[in-house]
């Protein structure tokens, strides 16, 4: 009975609380997780460091808790340094003995950023306590993704090699995260967020060489990267 009478009472309290839909501007860190920051293998790991990240969220409540979000957001992520440098040398020298590398070469080497825009749209649950709000969203969408290049070109004697990366710029993806909104009952608010978000796109490297003006195609290398990142983010919330 004791049970019932809660829930009863906690249906009435959320039902006063007349929910508010908002949309918000966010901005803060893209912080790299799991693979994607690790630095070993250059076909499983990103090498990815840390950037920034811009988001424009909303949420529609046709239900006092329940309603639709959606997303529209920029990330970012440095693509690697000195530690992909060297993993790439190391994988080229290993896996092209047909090239005759002497013990100091001169190399050039750019590796470019991991950037990502995300249009997704899912269920939000968001409880009222007050003039504040907990978030919870599920979304999920297209996330389209440019995959830095990764380019090295090694001089040989006579010889000059070639690697760079692209990879696919249409993906799936999905974020799930929560938020606190500060201010709700008037018409603007504060909005602090944390989503983990996950894509994973397929990368493919193309390798060649060039003697005596002469291209020759290698091997080519295709895998995938998972990218997982935590975005925590501050902004301002429109409430209506």
């Amino acid at each position: 009975m004791r049970n019932k009478a809660f829930f009863f009472l906690f249906l009435v309290t959320t039902a006063c609380y007349a929910q508010k839909s908002f949309m918000s501007l966010t901005m803060g860190s893209s912080i790299p997780v799991g693979s994607f920051s690790e630095t070993e293998d250059i076909y499983s790991d990103g090498f990815a460091g840390s950037n920034f990240v811009i988001n424009f969220d909303g949420a529609y409540f046709f239900m006092p808790v329940v309603g639709m979000g959606g997303t529209f957001s920029f990330g970012s992520s440095y693509g690697g340094g000195e530690s992909l440098e060297n993993a790439l040398y190391d994988d080229i020298i290993e896996k092209f003995p047909i090239l005759t590398v002497p013990a100091d070469p001169d190399y050039n080497f750019d590796a470019g950023k991991w950037n990502y825009v995300n249009l997704m749209a899912g269920p939000q649950i968001s409880i009222p306590l007050n003039n504040i709000n907990i978030d919870f969203k599920a979304l999920g969408g297209l996330s389209f993704i440019f995959v830095p290049s990764r380019d090295i070109s090694i001089e040989l004697d006579n010889v000059e090699f070639q690697s760079s990366t692209n990879g696919d710029v249409l993906n799936l993806g999905y974020i799930i995260g929560t938020g606190v909104r500060f201010g709700v009952g008037r018409g603007t608010g504060i909005r602090l967020g944390l989503d983990y978000y996950h894509s994973k796109p397929a990368l493919v490297t193309n390798n060649s060489y060039t003697s005596n003006n002469i291209p020759h195609d290698l091997q080519d290398d295709q895998f995938e990267i998972s990218m997982n990142s935590l975005h925590m983010a501050l902004g301002i919330a429109f409430n209506f």
